[in-house]
């Protein structure tokens, strides 16, 4: 599962993205600690060329009856997405990265929840795995993809989302080849990434700011 992010600095996400030969512009990417489904996030995609697209976060398929689906489709999980209708044809076809800082996830145990910050120990952003498509009114809707944990994220959460490396982002977006598309989405390194735990301020989605990020002291505890 993988259902708020954290995009809020515009030169660490055009540092990840930069082998791409693509640049976020910053009006693009105005700062938010904290994205919940339904936003419109900057993404790269492969048209053409290398492209930056606005898209909602969130989709809806297109074969979907009116009322079908309760809720856009926000994840999609690695194992079934070439066989789920919804997924089958995107993940062959219409990949997308989502550059964020860093993601949300908690824990939950006896009762209580804990909220846990996950950011990338080499980058100051993550390259989050997904696909897309343009509905029926033409709007770009984008799915992230989640996998297994890695050992980082056990004792948060089962699931992550697929975090594709900076060297890998163009095969990402235009490898027709389902091995190295498969390959690609597998659990993280565990050296990749690092959590912190933060307080419960970013657990209300309207809640903004630097905030959201910052580690939870001894006396929040």
């Amino acid at each position: 599962m993988c259902g708020r992010i954290d995009a809020h600095d515009p030169t660490g996400v055009n540092n990840l993205v930069r082998v791409l030969d693509v640049v976020i512009p910053k009006d693009r990417f105005p700062p938010r600690y904290n994205i919940a489904p339904s936003a419109t996030l900057a993404t790269v995609c492969h048209k053409a060329g290398f492209d930056v697209a606005d898209m909602h976060w969130g989709i809806v398929p297109h074969w979907a009856k009116p009322g079908q689906f309760e809720r856009p489709l926000i994840n999609a999980r690695a194992e079934t997405i070439h066989e789920k209708p919804s997924f089958r044809k995107l993940i062959a076809h219409t990949r997308v990265i989502v550059p964020v800082n860093g993601f949300y996830e908690w824990r939950r145990a006896q009762g209580k929840k804990a909220t846990f910050y996950f950011h990338s120990i080499e980058h100051d952003a993550l390259a989050l795995a997904g696909v897309y498509q343009i509905d029926r009114e033409g709007q770009m809707q984008c799915c992230l993809i989640t996998t297994d944990a890695n050992d980082v994220m056990k004792p948060v959460h089962d699931r992550m989302p697929v975090l594709i490396p900076q060297q890998a982002m163009q095969d990402w977006l235009c490898s027709e080849d389902i091995h190295v598309i498969d390959a690609l989405m597998q659990p993280a390194a565990n050296d990749s990434i690092t959590a912190v735990e933060v307080s419960s301020y970013v657990n209300n989605a309207h809640n903004e700011g630097v905030k959201c990020i910052e580690p939870i002291s001894k006396r929040d505890v």
